[in-house]
């Protein structure tokens, strides 16, 4: 079927995804993008580039899933393997048609001006450097917030230690006229970056896209999530392979199996704010521990919400661990309450992870996860429709469980 959508609000929304990683400071790139577009109408660049630079900040940092990662990128000017996040976000913007043309600048975004390669147009250099400028000034303000004002002069040395090295003197020299302006760095703050963000997203009408057009950002966004960890790898995939078969097998319509497959690719969003040693830990966890990981599914619905025409894809997507119980997260629903097709995700989501590795246990034979999953439902924990639709299917559905799907 076809989706009207707002490309502009697709990317907002799901960059939130990307920002969660910084878990106590969410807006980052939002930040670089604002300040990418700011420096770009500083040096009267057209107003093509000056959106593309908006896209670009939002998702320059799409190589990043693990919170020790972003502490290199908030605490250091610079390190070893900077640019590792860098190829991996050029890989994945290379695999959509959506964000391809963004590729190449991402994949230079932490290359010094210097070393920038020479096969490179002068408009490709700057345009990357532009993003590397403003991501490195955005976490010289993280590391000096607590001195306000005081930082401005400090950054803006910074910037001028490493004019013609790290950054282009050219940029270098408009970014020092932009900061100049008080309402540059007031609309870093988050009320009025979210203005910002809207009257630019309002400027633009919506377009028709396919189904494999979303497919393949939900499917880029979800590599992200899977890269989190060693032990979900691939999860997010096999759970939305498993689901949609699942769908197709009790005869959904089209529409429906659709949703439900791209609600599986981004059920997992949320997890992106939960901390490494959260994810990986081998041992239980305590109380605080389980909260931060039980929001992942609210996470993610907050995501996902912002995008209009997603309402049912955000709603699914956030109650694959509902349990007819009423014992379920976030929202603890009465199984009146539980609609057909979030059963069948959360199905998909327990055998999917029942058969990986995790941190805590090795992965579960077929045969041995679908014993638990049917004393599961016999508990009145998930739905016996779907369990035994999975019992008449299951070699079909752990092959489904198991896809594998490379971006690259």
């Amino acid at each position: 079927m076809k989706y009207n959508l707002n490309i502009r609000e697709v990317t907002y929304a799901l960059s939130g995804a990307l920002d969660l990683v910084g878990i106590d400071d969410t807006l980052h790139g939002k930040r670089v993008a604002f300040m990418a577009a700011e420096l770009a109408k500083e040096l009267n660049f057209d107003k093509s580039i000056i959106d593309d630079l908006i896209f670009l900040g939002m998702l320059h940092d799409c190589g990043v899933s693990s919170t020790d990662v972003h502490t290199h990128l908030v605490s250091e000017l610079d390190w070893n393997n900077s640019e590792v996040h860098s190829l991996r976000g050029f890989e994945l913007l290379k695999s959509t048609n959506i964000y391809e043309k963004y590729a190449v600048y991402i994949k230079y975004h932490h290359t010094h001006w210097k070393d920038l390669p020479e096969t490179l147009t002068l408009l490709e250099k700057e345009l990357s450097n532009i993003i590397y400028l403003v991501d490195r000034v955005d976490a010289l303000n993280a590391q000096m917030k607590n001195e306000g004002i005081k930082a401005i002069p400090k950054i803006l040395d910074v910037l001028q230690k490493y004019s013609n090295d790290m950054f282009s003197d050219k940029l270098v020299k408009a970014f020092f006229s932009l900061s100049l302006k008080n309402s540059f760095w007031f609309y870093l703050e988050s009320e009025a970056l979210e203005g910002y963000f809207l009257d630019w997203i309002d400027k633009v009408e919506d377009e028709s896209f396919e189904f494999n057009d979303l497919k393949n950002i939900s499917l880029m966004f979800a590599a992200v999530v899977d890269a989190k960890s060693e032990f979900t790898s691939e999860h997010s995939v096999g759970v939305s392979s498993l689901a949609r078969y699942l769908a197709e097998l009790f005869n959904l319509n089209e529409e429906s199996c659709e949703i439900i497959e791209l609600a599986g690719l981004l059920h997992d969003l949320g997890k992106l704010r939960v901390d490494d040693t959260i994810l990986n830990k081998t041992s239980t966890l305590n109380d605080e521990e389980k909260m931060k990981m039980n929001r992942h599914g609210f996470d993610s619905y907050v995501i996902l919400r912002r995008i209009k025409g997603f309402k049912k894809i955000a709603y699914l997507a956030s109650l694959h661990h509902e349990t007819l119980d009423s014992k379920g997260y976030p929202y603890n629903l009465k199984e009146s309450e539980i609609p057909f097709e979030a059963r069948i995700l959360t199905v998909a989501d327990i055998f999917q992870a029942f058969i990986q590795n995790r941190p805590y246990r090795m992965g579960i034979s077929m045969d041995d996860t679908f014993d638990l999953l049917d004393e599961m439902s016999k508990e009145g924990k998930v739905d016996l429709q779907v369990i035994e639709m999975l019992k008449n299917n299951l070699e079909n559905c752990y092959e489904k469980a198991i896809v594998k799907y490379k971006l690259f």
